[in-house]
Parts: C-alpha cells; sequence; structure tokens
C-alpha cells in the first residue's frame, strides 16, 4: 500500500509587519519580541528575527494557523503608498508619452461603490481614477464588466513579481508609482477618441495659423496660445437625442501645433486656403490626450 503524503503549502517569510496602524518593514526594527509589531493578517503579536543565517523576518509568537500575512502586507503597503504619494504611473497606450505620472488632489482607500470595494479611487480635474492592487488575485470578471458598463476609468498594478522579495519601503514605492507592470481594466474615454480621431486630421484644408503668448492671472504664469486652423466637413451624426435634418458645408477646427522655426517659416509662405498633409503626434494637457501639429507639407 502506498501513502501519499500532500506537501504542505510554502509559506512565504514574512518580511512586513503592523505597529501603530503602518506597515513597517523588517530592517525597521530591532531584533526580538519587543517591538510592538503585529501580524497584517490575522492581528497577533509578531517576534522579529534577524540572526546570522536565515534572511531576516517576522514570525508569529505564539500562533501558527496564519496563511497569506505576507500578501496581506504588500496589498496593505501598496495601498498605503498611493494614499501618502498621491500620484501614480499610467500604463503606456499607443500615441501616448511613455512615462506619464498622473497626480491626485485626494486618494480614498477601500472605496465601496457599485456593489464593488475598489483598493484605491484618485480624484483630480473633477475625474476619478480607480486603481487596484494585485498580488495574487487579479480582478474578477464581474467587477471587470461592471466597470466598462458604467465607464470607471481603471488601472491594474501588478506586484505578483514583489510577493516573495525582500525590498523595503522604498523599493515598493518605486514599483508601486511607476515601474511594477500596469495595465488598463478601462481606459480614458478621450485617450480613444482622440488617437481614433488622428488619421482623420492628416490631410486637410488649412485656413490659417496663428501664434501668441500672454500672461494667465488666473494661473500666475505665462501662456503660449500655437494654433493652425483647418476646415472640416460639417459633421452628419444623429443619436437617440440629437437628430441631423441636413447639413453641408465646412466647420473651422482648431489644431494646437509646436512652435518650432522651420515650421513657422513654412507656413508664412503658403497662400491660404491650402490643400496639406499634417504630422499630427499626441500630447497630455491635464490628463487630456490632444493632437499637435509638429509639420505641414504642400499635396
Amino acid at each position: 500500500m502506498t501513502i501519499e503524503i500532500k506537501n504542505k503549502p510554502i509559506e512565504l517569510e514574512l518580511c512586513y509587519g503592523m505597529r501603530e496602524g503602518e506597515v513597517i518593514h523588517i530592517s525597521e526594527v530591532k531584533s526580538g519580541i519587543l517591538q510592538n509589531c503585529l501580524c497584517p493578517k490575522c492581528g497577533t503579536l509578531l517576534i522579529a528575527k534577524k540572526g546570522d543565517i536565515r534572511k531576516h523576518h517576522f514570525a508569529h509568537y505564539n500562533y501558527e494557523n496564519c496563511q497569506g500575512a505576507q500578501e496581506t502586507a504588500l496589498h496593505l503597503l501598496a495601498k498605503d503608498i498611493l494614499y501618502q504619494e498621491k500620484c501614480v504611473c499610467l500604463p503606456h497606450l499607443p500615441g501616448t508619452p511613455a512615462t506619464n505620472i498622473k497626480s491626485f488632489d485626494q486618494v480614498s482607500l477601500e472605496v465601496r461603490e457599485l456593489g464593488l470595494v475598489f483598493d484605491a479611487l484618485g480624484y483630480a480635474d473633477n475625474e476619478k481614477l480607480a486603481i487596484e492592487i494585485k498580488v495574487t488575485h487579479e480582478i474578477d470578471e464581474r467587477k471587470r464588466q461592471i466597470v466598462i458598463n458604467h465607464g470607471i476609468q481603471m488601472i491594474e498594478i501588478d506586484l505578483s513579481d514583489y510577493l516573495s522579495s525582500e525590498k523595503n519601503r522604498p523599493e515598493i514605492v518605486e514599483a508601486v508609482i511607476n515601474s511594477a507592470p500596469r495595465y488598463w481594466i478601462n481606459p480614458l474615454p478621450a485617450i480613444e477618441q482622440k488617437i481614433e480621431s488622428i488619421d482623420m486630421i492628416n490631410k486637410a484644408t488649412i485656413a490659417g495659423f496663428k501664434l501668441a503668448s500672454g500672461y494667465s492671472r488666473k494661473n500666475s504664469c505665462n501662456f503660449e496660445s500655437n494654433k493652425i486652423f483647418v476646415l472640416q466637413p460639417v459633421e452628419n451624426k444623429s443619436s437617440a437625442n440629437y437628430q441631423v435634418s441636413a447639413c453641408g458645408g465646412y466647420e473651422l477646427l482648431q489644431l494646437d501645433m509646436v512652435d518650432q522655426p522651420k515650421l513657422i517659416e513654412k507656413l508664412s509662405t503658403f497662400t491660404f486656403p491650402v490643400e496639406a498633409t499634417l504630422t499630427v503626434e499626441t500630447a497630455f494637457q491635464r490628463n487630456k490626450c490632444l493632437p499637435v501639429v509638429t509639420d505641414v507639407n504642400l499635396i
């Protein structure tokens, strides 16, 4: 008779504990039990083990049945980092900057909306961004569909590679804010719409251009307003609440353009209106993805 003994799951050594409501790393305490550190999962007392043989870690002082403490600690630490730092690097989308840091006026944790619990919600410029932290489990399909159906902007930050690491808080801060993999669950509608519209602008009738600058009392700073004016056919799109019965002609579209001497010199030689091809790139301004003209060539 063969007796099969199933292996007990290996529990990761715990390198984080809780003290006075804050997540702390093993490097921040001295060895021993007199550190007043509690387990982030079960809340029982921890002992700091910092010997010369095994890597430094926390262990339960008088409890052995706690599973998943390291996962819970990393999840709590990531949320606390978002709350304290109030910023996050957004996932990259085609046509957008490779690095785009989004800053928030406020970050709320464990927010309940639509029957869901969001790890964090960041608020800025009358918009909000939901942020989920993945340690071992990604968001389920039900949550994904509710987020998409309600048009909630959401990203997921993947910290699964950091679960068994010995990273201290500054290193986890860097991972959460910048370097850990991250994905759009539901991207910014403005980004998708602007990227789709850029291809429609490439060939156009240019009606003129204008360079202007001034001083904004509201923002207490100088500003520039460099525009190129393009004729676009009047849009004939109806919706459930808006019906177009007839239309024709052109409407004036204003596009931002770069202030480069070669481009300005080229535009100054044109007799408007003129048919041309535009080189259009994208730039973020206050978390909005906008087309910017970088070059113009006659057809």
